[in-house]
């Protein structure tokens, strides 16, 4: 009898988890299927960027999304990595505008699911992002190193400058790496210039020194300007002297003044081009040269004029610093055609035009006749405007 009884019972349980398995799944189906609707909703207005919508739809208090939170935050989570990972391809490819990308990199933020990287992606494309998050200035702070590292001085400044003294776990950090931005773009300034100043492109390193990045030092900086003058000196007394140096070979202005194909290959004149070209004041004439170093041969020789002497040719060692079709000085009332610059407003340039670019005012070759500029003919100023490239060496002497 008690068996029997006892059958019963166990008859009694198994029915009861057999009835309550099968109610439980209709209530799963239930949950589940408002939940991925629910999910697929969200998606839907998110790619539509209807972002309120999109909000609205998750900030549904109801039982389901509470039952389902924990699942819900990591489906979305991963939701949003995908989306970041499309849009920075995007971005690689130019296929979309950054203020677009961070539009939808701010309103993921919003949601607070992603860590502090996001804020740091964010940085990357809008440095002037400002966020209640207290992270964001460690974000900065990253970044702003990552600046420095690569050697962008003038951006790592502007990051570092962004946090401020109520921050001073970072704010310190930060004021101490402004100050070694500045000292390294300055050492890499004067490590320039002196390269410069060391193959004899003076004018070239002060150019560079005066147009340092006055985001990063004062315009008055008096380093700069000490540097600049330093450098000065050492170029009036290099253009002063008996003796040109060039690659550690000393070369007396007696034989520049004479070069030819016997000369040339003796002086380890070296170009950062396959051309160099020598302007011989004396004989107003204008050589080029292709090859190397000692390895030079003459294959052009033009005719030139060069300043007179109140407005005399600067002498000096120079290289080409670009070219343009035409320009014409109102100063002047002339122009002229096939400029190529090798200092300053000092150029290279047929013979003057006037302002309809269709007369030669002055078909003076052979002495000095310019304002300071090297005057040649037109096809000569033509074929130097052709095959001269940017960077070629020129000594004027």
């Amino acid at each position: 009898m008690d068996f029997k009884k006892s059958r019963i019972t166990i008859l009694k349980i198994l029915i009861s988890v057999v009835f309550l398995f099968l109610l439980t799944l209709p209530v799963n189906y239930y949950i589940n299927y408002n939940y991925s609707k629910t999910l697929n909703t969200f998606y839907s207005e998110f790619n539509q960027c209807n972002f309120d919508d999109a909000k609205e739809t998750l900030s549904d208090n109801s039982f389901i999304l509470k039952l389902k939170k924990k699942v819900m935050t990591t489906e979305v989570s991963k939701y949003f990595t995908s989306i970041i990972t499309t849009l920075c391809n995007e971005l690689k490819n130019n296929n979309i505008a950054s203020d677009q990308a961070v539009a939808v990199f701010k309103e993921i933020k919003s949601y607070d699911i992603l860590d502090e990287s996001l804020d740091k992606l964010i940085l990357t494309l809008d440095q002037n992002y400002i966020s209640e998050d207290s992270s964001l200035y460690k974000s900065y702070l990253d970044l702003a190193l990552e600046k420095y590292n690569a050697g962008e001085f003038s951006e790592a400044i502007n990051m570092f400058s962004k946090i401020p003294y109520s921050q001073l776990e970072y704010y310190n950090t930060a004021q101490d790496y402004i100050e070694i931005c500045k000292s390294s773009y300055k050492q890499a300034l004067f490590e320039e210039a002196d390269k410069l100043a060391s193959e004899d492109y003076y004018t070239k390193a002060i150019d560079l020194l005066s147009s340092a990045d006055t985001s990063i030092l004062s315009s008055n900086d008096k380093d700069i300007e000490n540097k600049i003058s330093s450098i000065e000196i050492a170029r009036d007394e290099y253009l002063a002297t008996d003796y040109y140096i060039d690659n550690a070979q000393t070369t007396s202005t007696s034989l520049l003044q004479n070069l030819n194909t016997e000369t040339i290959n003796t002086l380890n004149i070296e170009s950062n081009t396959p051309y160099f070209v020598y302007v011989n004041l004396n004989a107003q004439k204008t050589y080029v040269y292709g090859g190397s170093s000692n390895n030079w041969t003459l294959e052009k020789e033009f005719d030139c004029s060069t300043g007179i002497e109140s407005e005399a040719t600067p002498k000096g060692v120079y290289t080409v610093t670009g070219r343009g079709d035409w320009f014409y000085s109102d100063q002047y009332e002339q122009g002229g055609k096939y400029w190529v610059q090798f200092w300053g407003d000092y150029l290279f340039h047929s013979l003057p035009y006037d302002e309809s670019q269709s007369t030669i005012v002055d078909y003076t070759l052979g002495v000095p006749a310019s304002h300071g500029c090297i005057r040649l003919a037109v096809e000569d100023s033509k074929w130097l405007f052709d095959n001269m490239p940017d960077d070629t060496k020129v000594i004027i002497n």
